[in-house]
């Protein structure tokens, strides 16, 4: 199988709340993230193609304070893992709120650099 992905992914354990379109709110914890998307580890399973909200918080490596992000995502994927007994469901941002796409793009750089010694994103 053929690696689609743009960008890496970096495994990453981050709690993230998922709004459904119900209104209902769950807490799930991220398996990996990168710039394009996250794979969410989850008890409830989800139709590829059902639009989400995600809201976690995360340190701006600019300011060096915690920031809200919010975005809205895809699901293109999901799979039981049964090792893990959840479901792990791949979502696509579609969209963030404000400079949230920014702010998680620089928080993910930084991640990267500190393991790695490398940048994500060159500019």
């Amino acid at each position: 199988m053929q690696e689609r992905r743009a960008s890496p992914r970096i495994k990453i354990r981050h709690k993230v709340g998922v709004t459904l379109s119900s209104g209902e709110v769950l807490y799930v914890w991220t398996y990996d993230m990168s710039l394009g998307g996250m794979q969410l580890l989850s008890e409830y399973n989800a139709d590829a193609g059902t639009m989400l909200k995600v809201f976690f918080s995360i340190i701006d490596a600019e300011s060096d304070e915690f920031v809200q992000i919010s975005a809205q995502v895809r699901v293109a994927h999901t799979l039981y893992d049964g090792s893990a007994r959840c479901f792990r469901v791949g979502v696509e941002f579609t969209g963030f709120d404000g400079d949230g796409r920014s702010v998680y793009n620089r928080y993910l750089d930084s991640r990267v650099y500190s393991r790695f010694g490398q940048h994500l994103i060159v500019n």
